[in-house]
């Protein structure tokens, strides 16, 4: 008698197919925040090209007020390695430069560590922070950054270039292997910039509303 080879019942099989599908969706979806956080420039070349474009915001010197310095923030998280080094290599590059100041006014450093928000803003407020560079940042929603730049009139910078989407106001991106200068006008506007036309002719403009892309 020959032997009946059992048939597996097409429900579990199909139900094995879209299972390993669904999976298959979760790992691409996982990876794409962490695709999102590369930067297209190298630190020292994306560094004085943000130092030339604060240069061009004819808000600059009324912002710093009475104050005599541009205070510059690096947020970054301690346990996250590419954040950590990119800030790393950001204060390197700017400890370096000699006379380091922009349209004539001192230019300091402070790196924050990214912690929580409450303590982020009362470090922000306590330094008397004008203009924040943001590193590569995990599990962190970009646009809660983005709305405390916005009530602290705070000018946000970045060397991901896909935080602009988010409301990020100024990034340096790659084109053809070129940097490529990129401003979120809105963003940058409601920080409290006006970048001349001039600037604005040299870089890719995107535009948001509240961190949503129109």
């Amino acid at each position: 008698m020959r032997a009946i080879k059992r048939i597996k019942p097409v429900g579990r099989a199909l139900n094995k197919s879209m299972k390993t599908l669904l999976f298959s969706i979760f790992i691409i979806c996982l990876a794409g925040p962490a695709a999102a956080q590369e930067i297209e420039t190298p630190v020292d070349v994306h560094i004085p090209i943000f130092l030339k474009v604060l240069s061009f915001d004819r808000n600059l010197k009324k912002r710093v007020g009475n104050g005599d310095e541009i205070v510059l923030a690096i947020v970054f998280q301690e346990k996250f390695r590419k954040s950590l080094n990119v800030k790393n290599q950001a204060e390197k590059f700017l400890a370096q430069l000699t006379g380091n100041k922009i349209t004539d006014i001192p230019l300091r450093t402070v790196p924050l560590a990214l912690d929580d928000l409450a303590g982020l803003k009362t470090a922000l407020l306590k330094e008397k922070v004008l203009v924040m560079y943001i590193t590569p940042l995990r599990a962190v929603d970009i646009t809660d950054l983005v709305i405390i730049c916005r009530s602290f009139h705070i000018t946000s910078l970045t060397g991901v270039s896909g935080y602009c989407k988010a409301g990020v106001a100024v990034s340096v991106g790659s084109k053809g292997g070129i940097p490529a200068i990129i401003i979120n006008r809105d963003a940058a506007e409601t920080e409290g910039a006006d970048f001349s036309s001039q600037l604005l002719k040299l870089a890719t403009l995107i535009h948001t509303m509240k961190g949503i892309e129109k």
